[in-house]
């Protein structure tokens, strides 16, 4: 496995789980990708998440070589001829850049790797700077509410279409507006203004107009018949997406295209037998479910490469449906500390079930299959 994020972890455990010995190249200190330098604690704590690290490597058979950059410390041909089967699952960690004039001055950066700085404990000190994030992802919610948190005065995120077009989950965008940070839509970075020392001082934005939609169904921005807008700070936050580290890949004759690999729904590599690839270098940046489920897909497909069949038993068997006449109850939904507080420490935001709420929500039916919708026409039989 060439990547210890989700994607790498979840084929080397299933792997492990069917006899095989599974060795992860990891470039960084520690297990987790995305999960650990791309989200920051507040939003996914790490001690949960060495938690599930841990429940992974004791699976055992499991190598883990960590500090090892493959396609610099090592060549990929050199990790393709020690194996029997290579995973490639890099994921999509680099973030891209704006062209644009002044685009080189000094506290402009890529939001990535501002939050990579914060996963590796490197806490920017932002005290009583404006900041300024530049896109509407859930990178950029991310960097801004991190910003606040690292003592920013003022937070605004420029963003070129409406809010209604965010790529972010509509609960970041809310949170972030409730700890503080203003939104600035319909505004395209144009230019960035420096200081006498070279460092940013403002962005310049050019206000926008919505117009016809896009391939993409989305209404697309265009320059409206303004002037345009100095939006003066201190810091420069550039999240509009993210790359994969292709060229040491291609190079060993992986093919690409629009910057990702190509790869069969099996995540396997039809030009070079034994080599697969999945999560967000296959796919482009997706959600860490669809990482899982690509490792799953790999471990499973690489077991049948390597001519077995192996099935794996959970060892769990569900229960027989009963007619549920307990009173109907409604959803018991997951509390916030208040903005106010959370805003000023990487704390998790959520509160924790009580005891009660935890006993309501486990005692209500989701046997839909047996006694609700599943048993009509076109439900779970068709």
């Amino acid at each position: 496995m060439i990547g210890g994020g989700l994607a790498g972890m979840t084929a080397a455990y299933f792997l492990a789980l069917m006899g095989h010995k599974a060795v992860i190249y990891e470039r960084r200190d520690k297990l987790g990708g995305m999960l650990r330098y791309g989200i920051p604690n507040y939003r996914f704590p790490k001690d949960r998440l060495d938690e599930d690290i841990r429940a992974i490597l004791s699976a055992g058979l499991i190598e883990v070589k960590y500090n090892t950059n493959v396609g610099a410390d090592v060549t990929v041909q050199e990790v393709f001829e020690e194996h029997d089967a290579v995973f490639v699952a890099i994921g999509a960690q680099v973030g891209k850049t704006l062209r644009l004039d002044g685009a080189d001055a000094g506290h402009v950066e890529s939001a990535v790797d501002m939050l990579e700085r914060i996963g590796h404990g490197k806490i920017p000190d932002y005290a009583g700077k404006t900041v300024v994030v530049v896109g509407g992802g859930n990178v950029a919610m991310d960097a801004a509410r991190s910003a606040a948190r690292c003592g920013a005065k003022d937070v605004r995120i420029v963003y070129r279409r409406r809010q209604d077009d965010m790529t972010a989950l509509d609960t970041e965008i809310e949170s972030a507006i409730m700890e503080g940070i203003e939104l600035m839509t319909l505004q395209a970075p144009v230019s960035i203004e420096k200081d006498s020392d070279g460092n940013c001082s403002a962005l310049i934005a050019q206000p926008q107009m919505i117009g016809p939609y896009d391939r993409a169904g989305r209404p697309s921005p265009m320059n409206a018949n303004k002037e345009p807008i100095r939006i003066p700070c201190d810091v420069i936050l550039i999240a509009v997406g993210q790359d994969i580290v292709c060229q040491p890949f291609e190079e060993f004759g992986m093919p690409t295209k629009r910057g990702v690999f190509v790869a069969g729904l099996d995540t396997a590599v039809e030009e070079i037998p034994g080599v697969f690839a999945g999560g967000d270098c296959a796919t482009g940046p997706a959600t860490a479910i669809r990482a899982i489920a690509a490792g799953k897909v790999a471990a499973r497909n690489i077991d049948e490469y390597l001519g077995y069949h192996h099935k794996l038993n959970c060892d769990a068997q569900a229960p027989e449906a009963r007619e549920n006449n307990r009173i109907p109850t409604g959803r018991a939904n997951i509390t916030e500390r208040p903005a106010y507080l959370r805003k000023l420490d990487f704390e998790h935001v959520e509160n924790p079930f009580t005891y009660e709420e935890a006993m309501q929500e486990a005692g209500r039916c989701l046997r839909c299959d047996h006694f609700g919708c599943g048993v009509l026409e076109g439900g779970r039989d068709k």
